[in-house]
């Protein structure tokens, strides 16, 4: 199984919800009930760990879909173990039409596996962040940022991507103001970090949530640093959509305590020691992303898995519409 045949090949079966998640209902409804937003569609995937190959096949995959897909964001952990582990993919890798995003991962600040000190943040920026000029985005004003946000004004959505490990209280009062100034404006919020908010509690029984207790197994719990901020703004009135996050190698989405939503995809890579299953180089089960698209007439936040999309308890992850202004499952095939 080692020749693997090509991304777009392996996953056909789901170009229909891939097609169809980046529509809203028909142009008729905008004259009646003023649809006025275009959805923002766009990839998902974190914890490549410098694998070229599996970077590569996401690109192939963008490309090919480009007419639909906006922009990627991988969400962490680009380098392997640590920085000594390190592929630049922007640089050696295939060129992508669409901007690809990346934020910061707990393995990219350490030097090594066994020097767990987290080094300078002018290293780690300079690692994740040395092509960025097709982003369009705004840096938080402070030296090497690695925070950042950008408004899609024809979908009404911001997205800040958050950096866990450096600038924390700079980064909180900075994200207050973000938020503030969205409920302000009317904007639906997508934030981004490297690990969700804080534990998923309610995950309201979708097949995009790992069926395995993780936390008695390892005792790892998320740190909870913006927590508080986001859900003071959902409290408030505000919109927010979802956390994308990455970091623990297998499918998360649900509810924290405090109520916000967040979606964690597995890791880009087959190492598969943390996944809900095997990954097999040559088949489907190598590649793993999800297509993200949010539709803010309607309201309604989509999934649609790339490569494995089956647990070992059989369950399919194939496709997931989610209501996040009721906050109600419209769809899980």
């Amino acid at each position: 199984m080692e020749q693997t045949d090509s991304i777009i090949a392996l996953n056909r079966d789901v170009e229909p919800f891939v097609i169809q998640a980046s529509a809203t209902r028909s142009e008729f409804f905008k004259s009646k009930f003023n649809d006025p937003f275009k959805p923002l569609t766009f990839v998902h995937l974190s914890d490549v760990h410098f694998v070229l190959e599996a970077w590569n096949r996401m690109v192939e995959y963008v490309n090919h879909y480009h007419e639909f897909i906006q922009f990627a964001i991988h969400t962490g952990d680009y380098c392997g173990n640590s920085q000594a582990v390190y592929s630049d993919c922007y640089g050696e890798g295939d060129p992508c039409v669409r901007p690809i995003l990346n934020c910061v991962g707990n393995h990219d600040t350490i030097k090594t596996k066994f020097e767990t000190e987290r080094q300078p943040k002018e290293t780690t920026h300079a690692l994740l962040f040395n092509h960025t000029e097709d982003w369009n985005v705004t840096f938080l004003d402070c030296p090497h940022s690695m925070s950042y946000h950008k408004d899609f004004d024809d979908s009404n959505v911001r997205l800040i991507v958050l950096d866990l490990y450096y600038d924390l209280e700079l980064q909180q009062k900075w994200l207050q103001e973000l938020l503030d100034e969205a409920k302000e404006k009317g904007l639906c919020v997508i934030t981004a970090m490297h690990q969700p908010t804080a534990e998923v509690r309610d995950t309201y029984g979708v097949t995009f949530h790992t069926p395995n207790d993780y936390e008695t197994l390892c005792g790892a719990h998320a740190p909870i640093v913006f927590e508080a901020q986001i859900a003071k703004f959902i409290q408030s009135g505000g919109c927010h959509v979802c956390n994308l996050a990455g970091h623990l190698h297998h499918d998360r989405f649900g509810l924290t305590d405090a109520g916000v939503l967040n979606v964690c995809v597995p890791c880009a890579t087959n190492w598969e020691k943390w996944c809900d299953g095997k990954r097999v180089k040559g088949t489907r089960t190598f590649d793993c992303f999800n297509v993200v698209s949010i539709d803010a007439n309607l309201g309604h936040l989509k999934l649609v898995r790339i490569g494995d999309n089956v647990d070992h308890h059989l369950r399919v992850k194939r496709a997931l519409c989610f209501d996040y202004k009721n906050r109600r499952v419209i769809s899980n095939s």
